[in-house]
């Protein structure tokens, strides 16, 4: 009887499992960043359209405060008034982008989890060199 002889021996088996090791490593990344990709883009779209809605329904409330206040004061203080609603308009902008500032800071924070498996992946690395 023959026996089967495998071309490469010990070297290439090593090398292949070494090669599918990789692979299924890069698939695991890989799915992992897919998944995060789709929680920030949901996460971007909630922003954006948060945004959205705060700034026209709070520019359509003010625009009708601002009014009102003027129409009541339109024969003592007009002026006054007016200018008591540009400061009003003023601040609610600045707390609006507060808000979108304390937000955006978490998007610092993207793809956690990918990050620290390629941070356990570089340091188990460094343990084999």
């Amino acid at each position: 009887m023959a026996s089967v002889v495998t071309p490469g021996g010990p070297l290439v088996h090593a090398l292949r499992a070494i090669g599918t090791s990789l692979g299924e490593m890069a698939c695991a990344r890989a799915g992992i960043f897919a998944i995060e990709l789709q929680d920030e883009a949901r996460r971007g779209t909630e922003t954006i359209a948060f945004a959205v809605a705060a700034t026209a329904f709070l520019h359509v409330a003010l625009v009708l405060v601002a009014a009102a206040v003027v129409i009541a004061f339109w024969d003592t203080h007009r002026l006054a008034a007016a200018a008591g609603m540009a400061f009003l308009y003023a601040g609610c902008g600045a707390a609006s982008l507060a808000h979108l500032r304390t937000r955006l800071a978490g998007f610092r924070d993207a793809f956690p989890a990918t990050r620290e498996e390629f941070r356990q992946d570089f340091a188990n690395a460094k343990g084999y060199s």
